[in-house]
């Protein structure tokens, strides 16, 4: 009798056990369909993107005045936009800026351009150790529309245009970056048909464009120097190989943005360029006769071009980081 009683004992502990176990088992089953559930509707990223619009005012008022002047608004708007990708050792940037100005004559109504600038770059680097990266840049720089001085059209969307084409390295910081390249191509544009027949911007007469080889290096900053101050400038550079290569081409940009409230600054900007193949009529002492050569030909003469503005800005910012994301 004992010997059946513990038997029956034994049987029940072992169907106990195997109850017990096929739980365990159903239970980790569950849990791990639950888990990778989860997993799927997590999805990493490795973009990010945003940017900073500003809209900067500004106003002079006059009457009787005996130093003269006249009344006139200024508003000048400015965005400076990336998209980004890196996962691993690759690390692809994209950004977009424009500057677009004007300003209005309260008493003649004349509408004068007082900036125009649209520069499109993309910049693909590979890291190759601490923080440099091999990199190829491609930038392209224009207008967005027509320039005048003295009532003639100047210059035009895409008359001028360069294109950066580079090969180099790319030194990255956190706040800053120094791009270099001894393998550059730089190709100026003039596409509207006003500026065919002649040689502006160094496009000879008949032609679309004019290319140049050479070495370029390009320096950028965009720090919170505090957390009400920030600093942006660029520093880029050009010497052409073939043609003269002694004289380089600079072009330096730089803007304070002096935060007031969340939605208010005040901004400091200015930019100087240095293209010695942007060339300028020279005149008489008159200021209004061209001077001419032996030939008929008109004299001209590369300059510093160089612009500021300062004012009141309404500041917008958008920043979407790279992470995980929900589906």
């Amino acid at each position: 009798m004992k010997q059946k009683f513990f038997l029956l004992i034994g049987i029940l502990c072992c169907v106990n056990s195997i109850l017990t176990a096929q739980e365990i088992k159903d239970l980790a089953i569950k849990s791990y369909e639950k888990s990778t559930k989860a997993d799927t509707t997590v999805k990493e990223s490795y973009w990010s993107y945003g940017g900073i619009t500003l809209l900067t005012f500004s106003q002079d008022y006059t009457l009787n005045w005996a130093a003269g002047g006249d009344p006139a608004l200024s508003l000048k708007g400015t965005g400076n936009y990336f998209l980004k990708y890196s996962k691993q050792r690759l690390t692809w940037d994209n950004t977009l800026n424009f500057d677009y100005g004007m300003q209005r004559n309260l008493e003649t109504k004349v509408n004068t351009k007082t900036t125009d600038n649209l520069e499109l770059a993309s910049n693909l680097g590979y890291l190759l150790g601490g923080h440099w990266n091999g990199a190829a840049l491609v930038k392209m720089q224009t207008q967005i529309s027509d320039g005048y001085t003295n009532d003639k059209v100047t210059s035009a969307f895409m008359t001028p245009a360069y294109l950066i084409t580079s090969i180099g390295l790319d030194y990255k910081q956190k706040d800053w970056s120094i791009f270099v390249s001894p393998i550059t191509g730089k190709t100026t544009f003039k596409l509207d048909g006003r500026f065919f027949d002649g040689n502006y911007f160094a496009v000879d007469s008949g032609l679309t464009h004019h290319f140049s080889f050479g070495g370029f290096a390009r320096f950028t900053i965009n720090k919170d120097i505090t957390p009400t101050i920030n600093l942006y400038s660029k520093l880029e550079l050009f010497s052409d190989y073939l043609n003269q290569p002694e004289k380089v081409d600079v072009n330096f940009e730089i803007r304070w943005l002096f935060k007031m409230t969340e939605w208010l600054s005040f901004s400091i900007y200015a930019a100087a360029i240095y293209d010695y193949d942007v060339r300028f009529q020279v005149y008489e002492a008159d200021g209004v006769t061209p001077c001419v050569r032996a030939d008929g030909t008109k004299v001209t003469t590369d300059h510093l071009q160089f612009k500021e503005n300062f004012g009141l800005t309404l500041t917008s910012k958008f920043l979407h980081k790279s992470g995980s994301s929900k589906r």
